[in-house]
């Protein structure tokens, strides 16, 4: 579900571990999958219970043609409260959710206090984070999902141009829309998540 932004912020920050393997587990069906995006739950990435905060969340829209919105939202730090919101559309591929990075057709608008940054202060970090995606640039990501039976969450695994990238996996807990969602910064300094 992250995909590039999720390699945005390993590219800008730092890279999270692998992910442990399971025999036992099988991958989502593409039927499957467009089942769990129908389902209007918020996708939470790195859940964590004593506060009951994620990473960063995702909206999914399904769109005809095999095609999903996602609308993410990550906080960048706590003071100021910064945070970025990324709107793109991805392609349904059998059971994996791809897109071609292409930095230009991310629609992102930085947050200061929940308010759109002025372009000066927007700007230079959009800079930022373009320079440390550019390698990127071109290349096709796809998300594949495998559902964990005993807690209901979702291990997702990477590939970048058909190899696998285990350093940008994730697990995704989904939540109830009507859920208070916390979002922790992404950087080690700043403690307190904010509501979503």
């Amino acid at each position: 579900m992250r995909l590039w932004t999720s390699l945005a912020v390993a590219a800008a920050v730092s890279l999270p571990a692998a992910l442990p393997a399971h025999a036992a587990d099988r991958p989502l069906t593409r039927d499957a999958l467009l089942a769990m995006l129908k389902t209007d739950q918020v996708w939470c990435s790195g859940w964590r219970d004593k506060d009951q905060s994620c990473e960063d969340v995702a909206f999914i829209d399904v769109l005809p043609g095999d095609k999903v919105r996602q609308v993410s939202r990550y906080r960048m730090s706590a003071d100021p409260d910064l945070q970025m919101v990324v709107r793109e559309t991805i392609n349904v591929e059998g059971g994996a959710l791809c897109s071609v990075f292409n930095f230009d057709a991310l629609e992102i608008v930085v947050l200061v206090d929940e308010e759109p940054a002025p372009v000066e202060q927007s700007a230079p970090i959009l800079a930022i984070l373009a320079e440390s995606m550019a390698n990127l640039e071109g290349k096709k990501a796809c998300e594949a999902y495998v559902r964990d039976e005993a807690t209901g969450e979702l291990k997702a695994s990477v590939t970048l141009d058909g190899e696998a990238a285990p350093e940008f996996d994730s697990i995704y807990k989904l939540i109830r829309p009507d859920t208070r969602i916390l979002l922790r910064p992404m950087f080690e300094d700043a403690e307190e998540p904010s509501p979503v």
